[in-house]
């Protein structure tokens, strides 16, 4: 986010900016299954990935979107047909993009406040 923000805020100064569109990505292709390993991990609370055939993936989201808060959506499984991969097209004005595993462990991790005051409470438990 912080990457974007900043590309965002040099946008608004530079004439060159002006009509372009920018991929602004991290350095690193990930699979959802990789993300939510990954998110697992920081926090601590690491749940089995279980893939699904199509049938039943759908059959699940229209269960789930019954649900108040509409956790998963037909809609959902069908955008998962298609990778979601950015061009690999330069960061503008050349940047460098900053890796999810610097910036994720400070969100999600026991490195922020939050984290800690969990983690403490998971010990106590």
């Amino acid at each position: 986010m912080g990457d974007v923000a900043d590309v965002v805020a040099e946008c608004l100064e530079r004439q060159d900016a002006v009509g372009q569109t920018f991929e602004l990505t991290g350095p690193q292709v990930y699979t959802l299954r990789q993300l939510v390993e990954y998110v697992g991990l920081l926090t601590g609370c690491r749940r089995p990935v279980i893939p699904l055939p199509e049938g039943l993936a759908m059959l699940q989201a229209a269960v789930l979107e019954c649900l108040p808060g509409t956790l998963m959506s037909r809609d959902n499984v069908r955008s998962m047909r298609a990778d979601n991969v950015a061009s690999g097209a330069p960061q503008p004005w050349g940047r460098r993009p900053t890796s999810l595993e610097a910036i994720a462990p400070c969100y999600l991790g026991t490195a922020n406040k939050r984290g800690r005051l969990d983690a403490a409470q998971l010990r106590r438990d």
